[in-house]
């Protein structure tokens, strides 16, 4: 029952999921999991009893009961036309930071707490030193889907240069 996200190696992952209900008894080693619908867990719900232990504490659960109905002085009576209609605007900051150019790229070094990161030199509209981001800071899809494939043109000629010269 090990999932392990990309990127990361089998060793440190999770080693157990859950909790989960136990359904019923299947077999004499073999018990059938309660799995949530929609919880992402792609595995097989009947499981061997190796690898079920079981859960001896459950954190803080509310012991206060929850109520059913509320009585019509307790609601919290509102107009929803009197609600600001939702919109977003861009920030002070998306005016601040332009990309201009992507000038190259690079994969940073891993540590032992995080994993390898490609970053990218940008050349930012205003500023003079291009500065190294990670892609979750640029928002610049059309200059960096054509900075990816003019790259990947270079380095096919750089093969097809290298074959002819063979």
């Amino acid at each position: 029952m090990e999932r392990v996200k990309p990127g990361l190696k089998k060793k440190l992952a999770h080693r157990w999921h859950g909790p989960f209900r136990v359904k019923r008894k299947i077999e004499e080693f073999a018990y059938e999991l309660e799995l949530p619908d929609k919880s992402g867990y792609r595995f097989y719900p009947v499981v061997h009893v190796s690898r079920l232990k079981k859960v001896t504490d459950l954190g803080q659960r509310p012991t206060v009961p929850l109520v059913d109905e509320l009585s019509e002085n307790q609601r919290f009576d509102f107009d929803e036309e009197l609600l600001p209609e939702d919109s977003w605007e861009l920030g002070e900051d998306a005016e601040k930071f332009k990309v201009e150019a992507i000038l190259g790229d690079e994969m940073s070094e891993s540590t032992s707490n995080s994993r390898d990161q490609r970053l990218f030199k940008v050349k930012w509209v205003g500023y003079d030193e291009p500065t190294w981001e990670p892609l979750a800071n640029l928002s610049c899809g059309g200059l960096l889907f054509d900075y990816l494939r003019n790259k990947k043109r270079e380095s096919r000629l750089q093969m097809v240069q290298v074959a002819d010269e063979d």
